[in-house]
């Protein structure tokens, strides 16, 4: 996971609960030096459960106030998990 210059947060491999703990730890330093707006790359996000969708609506809720968040080429496994889960309303775009 890395951010780039333009506010891209880029995922990759799995957000499920086995490795959420190392991805909670590489964002909460990202998230320090991040932009107002960020965007969510979850285009190599290939498996998630809910402890990885709770975490995006996490990161979405520490910028409600601040930024916005934005969700950019999600994943078929992210889509899936979006729309079982009831979640894709938590995630849409916020903007202060």
């Amino acid at each position: 996971m890395r951010l780039d210059e333009n506010g891209f947060i880029s995922f990759k491999g799995c957000l499920v609960a086995s490795c959420i703990e190392q991805a909670h730890s590489a964002l909460e330093s990202i998230l320090d030096e991040s932009p107002q707006t960020i965007v969510l790359d979850l285009a190599d996000v290939e498996e998630i459960d809910i402890s990885g969708l709770q975490l995006l609506v996490s990161i979405r809720k520490t910028f409600s106030g601040e930024g916005s968040v934005r969700l950019s080429a999600v994943s078929p496994a992210v889509k899936e998990a979006l729309e079982i889960s009831g979640f894709e309303p938590a995630l849409k775009e916020t903007a202060p």
